[in-house]
């Protein structure tokens, strides 16, 4: 392995008259046209663009005078190596070795402070090669780690179907919506709207809806169409174990028949974030035991989904990430509404600069996903999720 040491390095003057020479040794120093007296490249933009190329002093290693590694190759292979890092430890190991499970509920945005100046310097540079490195890792990144959705599962959508059922899943964060969530209701109309820490300050605002058959308690149902049953699952199966979801089964008769439509709030993980932030000495410990409760929860919850007859469709805070190792384990089988048809990062916690997608709708094989889409603000920290589906035609 050598240095390149070209001895040339020819410039034009700012009014490109001229080609000017430069001594390597002076290559980054300021310099003027010797004909014209005028500045040569007073930014230092062209030298930088030659450097990236490997058209400058030291820009280019060469392994046995064939393949030469050049600083833009460089730039797009470290930052495709720590994109591919990254993204395989958030699809496989998340939620269920810590520090992974610390990543899945961190911000993703840092990433993008590393991916536009990557992808940017090598765009500048112009060559190919390090373009097809670091433009796919860029594409995997913005879908692997930021949740970026092109909606493709739209391109195979059956219209053959019945007209759309609208529903909505909403995390009102106790009365905080409480004002504008009458609003939400009368603005997209929709057949269902499932609802997670239902404010008690509006429960009557909630009933006095006109045309919804409402449910009422810590979670909300109302549906335009007849509630057939309730079925509660059991929290003592796990808040022993310090876990605090909420799971209710309905069975609600749709146009096409019953269905069973299942709204969940399962528990965070914050508390345990919480203690490692205090530097809690057994915050790992806590995060680990944490996961497990998590887990217990989800798999008890797809178990009560799973009682049901069918069809079915679950909606509401799940409280973690699609990349999730319990998400994959027990709803993965599910159709994922946004992830399917939604279109953009979809993100539905607000959490100052943190942004992530935790909140659902689940269908499975009778039911055709249309649209959806993430609604605006309407006062809580989380964002309404609205997917449309059909019933297909058996």
């Amino acid at each position: 392995m050598q240095f390149d040491a070209s001895h040339r390095y020819l410039l034009s003057c700012d009014r490109r008259r001229h080609r000017v020479a430069l001594d390597p040794a002076r290559y980054w120093k300021s310099a003027r046209c010797p004909v014209c007296v005028l500045r040569i490249d007073r930014l230092r933009i062209r030298r930088g663009i030659k450097w990236l190329q490997g058209k400058a002093p030291r820009s280019g290693l060469t392994w046995n005078g064939r393949f030469r590694l050049v600083p833009a190759d460089g730039i797009a292979m470290l930052f495709a190596v720590v994109t591919l890092i990254l993204t395989l430890v958030l699809h496989t190991v998340a939620d269920a070795w810590w520090p992974a499970t610390i990543l899945l509920f961190l911000g993703r945005w840092p990433w993008l402070l590393m991916a536009v100046p990557a992808v940017l310097l090598t765009v500048v540079a112009g060559q190919r090669r390090p373009m097809l490195i670091a433009v796919p890792a860029f594409v995997i990144g913005l879908t692997g780690i930021m949740e970026f959705s092109f909606g493709l599962g739209r391109l195979a959508a059956s219209t053959e179907s019945e007209a759309p059922m609208r529903i909505i899943t909403f995390n009102m964060n106790g009365d905080a919506a409480g004002p504008l969530l009458t609003g939400l209701v009368r603005g997209w109309e929709p057949d269902i709207i499932a609802i997670q820490e239902c404010g008690g300050n509006t429960h009557q605002s909630l009933l006095d809806l006109p045309r919804y058959n409402a449910d009422i308690g810590i979670t909300c149902l109302l549906t335009r169409y007849p509630i057939m049953s309730i079925d509660s699952m059991r929290r003592e199966n796990f808040a022993a174990a310090g876990g605090a979801a909420l799971v209710k089964r309905y069975r609600l008769k749709g146009p096409r028949g019953e269905f069973d439509f299942t709204n969940v709030h399962l528990d965070t993980p914050r508390r345990a974030f919480e203690a490692l932030m205090h530097g809690d000495a057994d915050a790992t410990v806590t995060i680990t035991g944490k996961t497990a409760v998590r887990d217990l929860e989800s798999r008890l919850a797809r178990r009560w989904v799973n009682a049901g007859r069918g069809p079915r469709i679950v909606a509401g805070d799940f409280n973690m990430p699609t990349e999730s190792a319990i998400f994959r384990a027990h709803w993965s089988s599910l159709t994922n509404g946004f992830s399917h048809v939604g279109v953009g990062f979809g993100a539905t916690r607000l959490a100052g600069w943190i942004r992530l997608r935790i909140d659902h709708v689940l269908v499975d094989e009778a039911w055709v996903v249309k649209t959806a889409r993430v609604l605006p603000d309407y006062g809580s920290d989380h964002l309404p999720v609205m997917v449309e589906v059909e019933r297909k035609v058996r």
